[in-house]
């Protein structure tokens, strides 16, 4: 049985009441920040942004380097919905690309989530929401086509090498991303020919530069569990 089709996205202000979305913004100031920068960090500051524009990445990692990509936030989205609740930051959000955010005044959201069931019940919708981009991107490692894997692995090998200050460019051959993405060369190939065709990527023996990693976001997204 296929279960039907879940929109994972979700554009926040739109849950609200056009009185709670001026309650929300209250006192909100807007950042930018440059490809790469870490907005977030484990047991910093208590944040909630509103990603205006760009793309950006949730991420765990462990002291030898390893990391695990739990989510990709969109424009329109809300991130840091749990620290409105009372949680400390556990994990980091990087942008991808370059990025406008929105942060939010964490003690007048808390103080309107308090107050305003309808604030308090878009706070959920977007920690259930979470929950099933976690969950997406688990599932598409194994149940994605060859297509989707490609572009969750390309997507989460810039993320990890913007943190070494190398852009968007990717040293791996062929054979590396065949083996990551559990396909053979041949197949990873024609997809990867296909992504260089649309101007997705451009590549050179044992280096691939990513050039619209929002479109690898939205073939991501479009996976459905």
């Amino acid at each position: 049985m296929v279960a039907p089709p879940l929109q994972l996205e979700t554009e926040f202000l739109a849950l609200l009441s056009p009185a709670n979305r001026l309650r929300l913004l209250e006192g909100s100031t807007q950042i930018v920040y440059p490809a790469g920068t870490i907005a977030v960090r484990p047991g910093g500051p208590a944040a909630a942004f509103l990603l205006e524009q760009g793309l950006a990445r949730v991420f765990w990692n462990l002291p030898d380097g390893r990391q695990a990509t739990m989510a990709f936030v969109h424009p329109k989205e809300l991130t840091g919905g749990a620290a409105i609740i009372g949680d400390s930051p556990w994990a980091f959000m990087q942008v991808i690309t370059d990025s406008t955010l929105t942060a939010l005044d964490m003690k007048r959201v808390r103080n309107l989530a308090k107050a305003e069931i309808e604030v308090a019940a878009a706070i959920g919708k977007h920690l259930a929401m979470r929950t099933r981009q976690a969950y997406r991107l688990i599932a598409i490692r194994s149940l994605g086509n060859i297509r989707e894997r490609l572009a969750y692995d390309l997507l989460d090998r810039t993320g990890r090498r913007q943190l070494r200050g190398v852009g968007m460019q990717i040293r791996a051959t062929q054979a590396d991303l065949a083996g990551s993405i559990g396909s053979s060369r041949e197949v990873m190939s024609r997809a990867l020919r296909d992504f260089r065709a649309a101007g997705v990527v451009e590549t050179a023996p044992g280096l691939i530069l990513i050039l619209k990693p929002a479109h690898l976001s939205e073939i991501v997204g479009a996976f459905v569990i």
